[in-house]
Order: C-alpha cells, then structure tokens, then sequence
C-alpha cells in the first residue's frame, strides 16, 4: 500500500474559507430532509450549497425551493450518475473563479455541527493535501465506524475502506494521509480542481472517487484524513446491498481502476491477486446461497476487460 503518514495533531486555526458543498440528488426527498436540515445548521458561515438534480420525478426540486430556498439548484434534466452530476456544479465554480474548498457530499448523510469547520480548517491549512475527507459511521449506528480512510495495495490491487465497522472510540483521532479518500463526504482544493480537472464519467458507476484520488497523488497532491470531523451516513440500498447488478457494476469499475493505474509490468502479480480479490467475493455470495450476484461478480470483471457496452 502507500506509505501512510501521520500529520502533526494541532487543530488548525485561521480564518474559515469560502466553502461550497454539492450534493447530487436523483429521487433522493426523503434523504434530502435531514441532510439539508444538517447543513443549515452547521454553523459555518457563508457555506453555499448547490444541488444538481439528475431529472428527479420525486419533487425532490420543488421541496427543496420551498422548504430550502437558500439552496441553488441545477437541473441537470437527465441522471448523469455521481460523477456527471458532480461535474455539472464543478464546471460552474470553475467558471466561476476564486478559490473556494468544495465539498462533494452524498445526499443520504448528516453533517453534524462543526464538522465542516474541522475538515475546512485542517485541508486549507496543510500545503501538501489536495483532497480531505473526515470520518464517517453509520446514521443508524454512530458509534460505530463506515469509512476512516482508504487503503489501496499498490502491489495487490485491493481497495479497501479502513476501520470499516470497527468501534470509534477505539481508532485514532489524528489526523494522517490515507491512500483515497471516499465520494461520499470529499472535500477538493482549487488546486486539486485546477491540476485533475473533473470526475472520470466513464466509470458509470463506483470506482470515481478511487480514481480522482489516484490521480491526485500521481500529480503530487496528498489526501488528508480528519477523523475529528464526522459524516453520517444512511448506508444506501438504492441498488440492493447485494444484488447482481451492484455486484457487475462495481466490478467493472474496480477493473477499470487497475488498467488505468497500474503500469502493465506489475499486471502478472496483479493478475493473481486480483484472481484472489474476485474468487473471495464470488465465494462470499455463494456462501449466502447468492448464485446470480456470485456470477455477477465475475461477469463484471470479464464485460469490463473485452470493452462491452454498459
């Protein structure tokens, strides 16, 4: 894996930046209710907050004008999945100018009151992070951790959430670079916009955050980990926590990840350990008496190596 450094525990002080938070939304109103209410209660001055809408039938647009009327909305007029609904608000304060930090947060979480702050304030005052993420657990669990960092094993290929349902009380509070950081709750600096530009969309779906957070650290930018700042995050089930097509489409992108960076001498060891990676997975859900998300599974990986169509 990356070598994994610790960063020096002061809390940073200064004055908070400009801060823009995007939240995508495609038929999301029941999710938006508490992560609006989250963020209007953050406490962090001037926050702007922009939603895309990916051609919601939910009136997810008109519940957000009355009930949220500060909250800027583009309608995107079709669902241009994460990444291209991200990339619709990024081109915007792009365009823009200035060099607010920009949060790309997922629509089924809550903000607790100063976070923001904490992760704001710990990304603009380290010169070497590009990219930050705070820790996250589940909504329906706090206690109890989701994402603290991202680990990927640059000889293995595996990809990995660190800490993932491990108690918080009992994982570090200080602040270290991680080796990704997840689209769930990220946070970007201008120049992490100005150097990687947008979201790889060809991803389609899972892998585009692994993928931007690869890029950063091949540009020279590090990824910043502030467990201090919290996320809660309503574990989705939009696509079914183990159904076929969530099991084809994250294979297709986790391959995608590996002949996008790793350089073709490292393949044969890759090869075998991603051998490992797939065989693991597939025996999971056979385990579970899970035969079509098992054969999901592999089909991903074979549909994304001969190029099919999505």
């Amino acid at each position: 894996m990356f070598e994994r450094e610790s960063v020096l525990a002061d809390r940073p002080r200064g004055p908070l930046p400009p801060l823009v938070v995007v939240v995508v939304n495609w038929n999301g109103m029941a999710d938006l209710r508490d992560c609006f209410a989250s963020l209007r209660d953050c406490r962090y001055p001037g926050v702007r907050v922009i939603m895309v809408d990916n051609g919601s039938t939910d009136n997810s647009v008109a519940w957000t004008r009355k009930h949220h009327p500060g909250v800027e909305i583009i309608e995107a007029g079709a669902n241009l999945r994460w990444a291209g609904g991200n990339n619709v608000a990024l081109r915007r304060i792009r365009d823009e100018g200035g060099n607010p930090l920009i949060l790309l947060l997922n629509n089924d979480t809550i903000v607790p009151e100063g976070s923001l702050r904490t992760l704001a304030l710990a990304l603009a005052a380290d010169p070497l992070a590009w990219l930050a993420t705070p820790r996250i657990c589940y909504a329906d669990d706090p206690a109890r951790v989701w994402y603290d960092g991202g680990v990927v094993g640059r000889r293995s290929g595996w990809v990995r959430h660190d800490g993932i349902r491990k108690l918080a009380g009992k994982l570090d509070p200080q602040p270290r670079y991680v080796d990704y950081g997840t689209g769930c709750a990220l946070m970007l600096t201008s120049t992490a916009l100005a150097h990687l530009g947008l979201l790889d969309e060809s991803y389609h779906f899972y892998g585009e955050d692994a993928d931007y957070s690869l890029r950063a650290r091949e540009a020279g930018g590090r990824i910043l980990h502030v467990p201090r700042a919290l996320v809660l995050h309503k574990v989705s089930a939009t696509l079914g926590q183990e159904s076929p097509y969530r099991a084809w489409l994250r294979s297709r992108s986790h391959v995608r990840l590996m002949l996008t960076h790793w350089p073709r001498r490292q393949w044969p060891l890759l090869a075998l350990a991603q051998a490992g990676y797939f065989a693991g997975h597939m025996a999971w859900n056979l385990w579970h008496g899970r035969l079509a998300t098992a054969l999901a599974v592999w089909q991903g990986a074979v549909d994304e190596l001969r190029g099919r169509a999505h």
